[in-house]
């Protein structure tokens, strides 16, 4: 557990002093079992062995809402235990933890539960920052229009709230002019896209104009077309979580891309517009999942809910029939005691509304649902080696059924797309036309992977760019003149959506971009929440004691440095024959001894001590790992990365075969998202 607590004042005593450790002392002990709590040291001479560490015995003290821990005993280690505080008891009516007498993980994370029991998530940890925890349901009194009410007419006096902070950046845009961003972070499952839903519903619910209503609705009416803009904005949700979110191990409603919504106000303070930026979609996930883990929302939706003439038309049948559904063997959400969580027909009719509300016409919604089951049709295709003699190992479709299924719903011929996926086209210097190099069964399958993964992130984007289209194209928008639709485009508040940190058994290049945004945003705290405060306290002439705290700048640099891992992953990249095993081997002799990389198996976590084991691995699994693996030491603990496709991923680029493919279609849509390649 000691691990945890960098950074603490630790209670071992000086020579001489045991004040701490008297018998029958109350302090805040930590386990791995029951985390944080209070406890009494029954004998504070007496030393006992805690995981090779020297510790003493305590015994659990009752406390709110943990009564079935009282009176245990148990060995903590001396440097897991903390000071605690009379005047923090009662700590769920504390909003603000910086009003702690004491204030170290022990105080915080009891302020926290306690709140959380009085259904009281959110708790403020400075002036701009707020501390939200996902209860997991719904507690309908937060956000009724009487909250919503609260903090838009007195927000500085009402108690912590996401409401709060939407309201704070408001009122700051208004008083300065200066542009506000609201950063949702946290680990994945913490809740961060429904705060970030939250923030823009109350800014919809809360800018309106204060004018009476005129001429009943009409559309040259401000008020109307104020609240024109509020829908749209709110009705992209819909679109952009079904393309875009996808079932996790940790949370149902995963958002498998990082967004950043801006929404615009006018001189007048209103809501006039808004736009979209998408980052990182985890194109991964639409041709193969993790056990327990689901596709992209779309599909089992359309799956549900296509009418049946569509369905007929486009072969749509159940998840099961899909390669790209059935891997994990997960096909419906289900909560913890076996209900579905939704309706995928229901969602599908919230998708298609969304969709008309974004002005995407019924015709081209007809051609999304086509590229979409042309991708699960593609997954579909298998493949066999075959010996080409002279020309090495080949590969054939084994089921040409399928080829032929997808080759009409992309409309090209199947000729084509087989040798779009068989082939691979290398150019020849002097000559115009690129010979073809067979490639075998494993090979081909990749081609077609790859093929799925381009036209699945192109129709993503396309999507977004139509959401944008929509929200800078609003009434209130066009009515501008260019400058003052300038000078609009830079008053803004921003709210951002990402990735939450994450670890898996199997961590991939995906885990390393996420868990490296999440790095850099870590960093963006500390510089905003302690260097720039403690620089402003020096600045003022106000002395303070300093605040322990973990600089995730080492980490930062090593990801992002000169000779950090992304430059040399790009320098492999650049080599005709770079490849994963050369960019491990320079990363670790470049970065020897950094402080946050160690070589593959050799992490102090227990979970990833073992190094990676596959069914392929042979001998010792911590002497595969350091061949095919790094551990990097991130702000939220050690993630072991596999370095396989890792320069695949990193080019992010198709090959002149599958462009073949491409080109040759004549669906429309395939050709206009695929138009800015």
């Amino acid at each position: 557990m000691s691990k945890s607590l960098h950074g603490h004042v630790h209670l071992a005593p000086a020579e001489g002093q045991s004040v701490a450790l008297l018998d029958g002392g109350v302090l805040w002990a930590a386990s791995d079992e029951l985390g944080w709590f209070k406890a009494r040291v029954i004998n504070g001479k007496e030393r006992v062995s805690v995981d090779g560490a020297e510790g003493v015995e305590v015994e659990v003290l009752p406390r709110k809402h943990a009564e079935g821990d009282a009176g245990k005993r148990l060995g903590v280690a001396l440097e897991d235990l903390l000071p605690i505080s009379e005047l923090d008891e009662g700590t769920e009516l504390v909003g603000d933890v910086l009003n702690l007498q004491l204030l170290h993980d022990a105080a915080v994370f009891e302020t926290l539960r306690l709140r959380y029991f009085e259904d009281k998530i959110y708790t403020q940890a400075g002036p701009t920052s707020l501390i939200s925890i996902n209860p997991y349901r719904q507690i309908v009194q937060l956000y009724t229009q009487r909250a919503i009410n609260l903090y838009s007419s007195n927000a500085e006096n009402a108690p912590p709230h996401v409401f709060g902070v939407a309201q704070t950046a408001y009122n700051n845009l208004c008083d300065n002019g200066v542009c506000q961003s609201i950063l949702c972070s946290g680990e994945s499952g913490a809740g961060k896209t429904e705060v970030a839903k939250l923030v823009v519903q109350f800014l919809a619910a809360t800018t309106s104009k204060e004018a009476e209503m005129k001429g009943g609705g009409s559309k040259v009416n401000p008020i109307w077309q104020t609240r024109q803009v509020q829908n749209q904005i709110i009705e992209s949700n819909p679109l952009l979580e079904s393309f875009g979110n996808a079932k996790t191990v940790r949370n149902e409603n995963s958002s498998r891309f990082g967004k950043f919504i801006q929404i615009l106000f006018g001189v007048d303070q209103t809501i006039c517009g808004g736009r979209v930026r998408h980052y990182l979609l985890e194109k991964a996930r639409v041709v193969s999942q993790h056990q327990g883990e689901r596709n992209y929302h779309v599909f089992y939706q359309m799956c549900a809910g296509l009418p049946a003439d569509l369905r007929t038309q486009l072969k749509i049948t159940a998840p099961k029939d899909f390669y790209y559904l059935r891997q994990s063997g997960v096909y419906e959400l289900i909560d913890t005691d076996g209900k579905k969580l939704c309706d995928e027909v229901v969602e599908f009719g919230r998708l298609t509304t969304s969709m008309s509300h974004m002005r995407i016409e019924p015709e081209m919604q007809v051609l999304v649902w086509q590229t979409l089951a042309a991708v699960l049709h593609l997954g579909n295709i298998e493949f066999q080696t075959i010996d080409k003699k002279s020309e090495g190992e080949g590969s054939s479709v084994t089921n040409p059924e399928e080829l032929k299924t997808a080759a009409q719903l992309f409309d090209c011929s199947p000729e084509v797309l087989e040798q779009g996926l068989c082939y691979l086209s290398m150019k020849v210097t002097g000559e115009a036309k690129g010979i073809l190099v067979p490639q075998n069964a494993v090979r081909a399958a990749e081609a077609r992977d790859a093929l799925a993964k381009v036209i699945y992130e192109k129709l993503f984007a396309w999507l977004v760019g139509c959401v944008n289209t929509c929200l800078q194209a609003s009434d209130l928008l066009s009515q501008l003149s260019d400058a003052e639709r300038g000078r609009v485009e830079k008053r803004f508040i921003g709210v951002l959506d990402i990735f939450g940190f994450e670890v898996f058994e199997n961590n991939s290049f995906e885990q390393l971009c996420i868990n490296y945004a999440n790095e850099s945003l870590q960093q963006q705290f500390i510089n905003q929440m302690l260097h720039s405060m403690m620089a402003q306290y020096e600045k003022e002439g106000v002395t303070v004691d300093s605040i322990p705290f973990e600089d995730n700048s080492p980490c930062v640099e090593l990801l992002e440095g000169k000779l950090g891992v992304f430059a040399l992953l790009d320098d492999e990249c650049n080599f005709p024959k770079g490849s994963e095993e050369d960019f491990l081997s320079k990363l670790m002799d470049r970065c020897k001894g950094h402080s946050h990389l160690k070589a593959g198996g050799t992490s102090s976590d227990p979970f990833l001590k073992d190094g990676v084991i596959t069914a392929r691995t042979a001998g010792s699994a911590r002497v595969q790992s350091s061949k095919q693996c790094f551990v990097v030491s991130h702000f939220a603990g050690e993630v072991e990365y596999n370095i396989a496709s890792f320069l695949e991923k990193n080019r992010d680029t198709i090959n002149d075969s599958l462009r073949s493919v491409l080109k040759a279609s004549q669906q429309p849509l395939i050709s206009i998202v695929m138009a800015a390649d």
